[in-house]
């Protein structure tokens, strides 16, 4: 951390989050992370809600570095990205946003525990998936681009007895090792765990209930199409897939995407009543290590954000006939854009990331009957490119 920073976090008596200055005199804004995190709520569960059913490999799922395939569906969304999000939304310039301060806030418990859950979660779901033998792709503080990692490689800094042994990704494959477990993943006597854990998915985090009180019944209608003999309810799920540099600006930032018009005061963005979504891209800014930086700086990675609730929210409005491609693609070409911003709510030109690409993707989705059944997500579609990448 640069030594301005470092100085300002010295002379806090109690963490940050939002800081209303740069310096000693700052006190939290409580109230606007408050704010953000309420208005941010639909794209959280949303993307978790497609974590959860639609990502079933251990490698896209578990990190946000962007796997270059040729199938761009993977590789945008990880729960490291989601992790982020939260960082940024409770940070805006206080002790969460700095790697190296983020730890003193008891959010950070608080948020990490919540990261640990949904891997628990994910890991009933997808039993099979986990650590694949592969070279690093990027250096780290510990291991070298191109060094062999795998299920047995060391987990440094985390020792694992008093003999100074560390543990691996086998030693940990379950929370149960460390004698703990969550509502959903505990395996009761009798129970289905996976039926549990499906259920809960469904419950907190699936479109039905969302869908239901967002939607009058003619929008409904136009929302969901097809029959029992189809399989199911068939609908469509919109997104924006995000890939950027994540040095690119070699400090962190956001990235805010709207449908319809916003104020073009940067500070309003996060609260704006047609922000679908905001991305914070979560690193340790350049100037801050004291030894040089064991990264790429050319490291991509990506990050998705849901735009189904808020283009049902335009059906209600009448703004938007149906979820179908051929209405949903000119309303986006004349309604959807994207702003960047600094911590300190100061906007950034699109010509800074020229790496930055954004494009529209749809998905359709068969929707089964039964609340311990998760739904069928069909093949990717790619619609356009809205960003200068």
């Amino acid at each position: 951390m640069d030594s301005n920073v470092e100085s300002q976090f010295n002379q806090y008596p109690q963490t940050l989050r939002y800081p209303t200055t740069q310096d000693a005199s700052a006190v939290s804004q409580n109230d606007l992370v408050a704010q953000q995190l309420e208005h941010n709520a639909s794209s959280l569960r949303q993307r978790l809600y497609m974590l959860f059913t639609y990502y079933h490999d251990y490698t896209t799922f578990s990190n946000k570095a962007w796997i270059d395939s040729n199938n761009n569906s993977i590789g945008y969304d990880s729960i490291e990205s989601l992790h982020d999000q939260i960082h940024g939304l409770t940070g805006n310039g206080g002790h969460m946003t700095y790697i190296d301060y983020s730890a003193f806030d008891p959010l950070f418990w608080l948020h990490h525990a919540m990261v640990d859950r949904c891997f628990a979660m994910w890991q009933i779901l997808n039993p099979n998936s986990y650590v694949a033998p592969e070279p690093a792709r990027y250096s780290t503080f510990t291991n070298s681009a191109g060094q062999a990692q795998d299920v047995n490689s060391l987990l440094t800094p985390f020792h694992k007895d008093v003999t100074g042994d560390f543990w691996t990704s086998e030693d940990v494959r379950g929370t149960e090792t460390f004698g703990y477990s969550y509502p959903e993943t505990t395996n009761y006597a009798g129970g289905n765990s996976t039926s549990q854990v499906i259920e809960a998915i469904n419950r907190l985090y699936g479109p039905i209930a969302s869908a239901s009180s967002q939607l009058d019944s003619r929008s409904l209608a136009s929302h969901i199409s097809g029959n029992a003999s189809s399989g199911g309810p068939r609908s469509w799920e919109w997104a924006a897939n995000i890939r950027v540099q994540k040095y690119a600006l070699a400090v962190p930032f956001y990235i805010h995407i709207f449908i319809g018009p916003f104020n073009s005061d940067p500070f309003s963005w996060s609260f704006e009543p047609n922000l679908v979504g905001t991305h914070f891209v979560f690193v340790k800014a350049f100037s801050t290590f004291s030894v040089p930086c064991h990264c790429n700086s050319d490291q991509m990675v990506g990050a998705t954000i849901p735009l189904t609730d808020s283009l049902v929210k335009n059906i209600n409005q009448g703004n938007l006939k149906t979820l179908d491609p051929d209405d949903v693609n000119p309303f986006l070409a004349k309604n959807l854009s994207y702003r960047l911003s600094y911590l300190n709510d100061t906007e950034i030109s699109k010509g800074s990331v020229p790496s930055l690409k954004i494009s529209v993707v749809s998905v359709a989705v068969t929707k089964l009957g039964s609340n311990d059944e998760l739904p069928r997500w069909g093949n990717l579609r790619g619609h356009m490119d809205v960003s200068t990448g």
